[in-house]
């Protein structure tokens, strides 16, 4: 065989061209795909976030069972107060459940965060407006009204009280802490996982908690004590016209 034909019908390499063409491609999928893996992380952490409430808003349904349809209450001045997620834990026997995923606050070592709160209407301590310590009876629209949010910062904590109520003008919650953290309200795309008082779990954006409920009175026409909402999460917004799902008032 000549030796010469033998050499011209070797493979040919691949030539800079192909390479760089082969490199841009690759690096054009990579520009794709990785915002989508990235979304595809932040819904597991967003799905994982809701299966929690779920689970503590079972516990909350047992807590009530045992003391005479009554709801748990976020805290009390009395030396022998027990946080409301202290009183609760017992249903579900595991405080790894009460940190967010996506709560990403340092509370420094050996402290077990807590990432949710119980909806509490400052100065109601009756539970007359909010379901914080208030009869099951006397909540007329459970499904739609708002027990559990995700209040996050550096200091909610296992044994902290401060921190284990929160309201729709709390500005932790809207802003995050000192307005310079990642607000809970905006925490999952751009919206919130929120326990309601029939159980269940679910995601909404700020506006849609502040709809009207029913025949729900205006803000207006609730008590001046009442801390009043804003309408959108904007700095500045005009007051909302509803409490909407805030209240037990629907």
């Amino acid at each position: 065989m000549n030796r010469n034909n033998a050499v011209r019908r070797q493979p040919a390499a691949f030539t800079l061209i192909e390479l760089l063409v082969v490199i841009a491609i690759i690096a054009i999928l990579a520009a794709i795909l990785f915002p989508v893996f990235a979304q595809a992380r932040a819904k597991a952490r967003q799905t994982a976030c809701l299966s929690n409430m779920k689970q503590i808003m079972l516990g909350e349904m047992m807590y009530i069972q045992d003391y005479d349809g009554k709801h748990s209450f976020t805290w009390g001045w009395d030396p022998t107060w027990v946080n409301w997620h202290q009183q609760v834990d017992p249903y579900i026997k595991n405080k790894q459940l009460w940190k967010c995923p996506d709560d990403t606050y340092n509370r420094g070592a050996g402290v077990d965060p807590v990432s949710y709160s119980m909806t509490l209407a400052w100065g109601d301590w009756s539970g007359q407006y909010s379901v914080a310590g208030a009869a099951e009876s006397a909540i007329t629209a459970p499904a739609s009204t708002i027990f559990l949010s995700e209040r996050w910062n550096g200091y909610h904590q296992w044994q902290q009280g401060w921190a284990t109520d929160n309201w729709c003008d709390d500005g932790e919650f809207l802003y995050g802490q000192n307005n310079n953290g990642v607000a809970g309200v905006k925490g999952h795309s751009g919206g919130a996982n929120y326990g309601l008082s029939d159980g269940h779990a679910k995601w909404m954006r700020f506006e849609q908690t502040l709809t009207r409920q029913g025949n729900q009175p205006t803000a207006a026409q609730m008590p001046s004590w009442l801390p009043q909402c804003p309408s959108t999460t904007a700095s500045g917004a005009p007051k909302a016209t509803y409490f909407g799902m805030w209240t037990t008032q629907q």
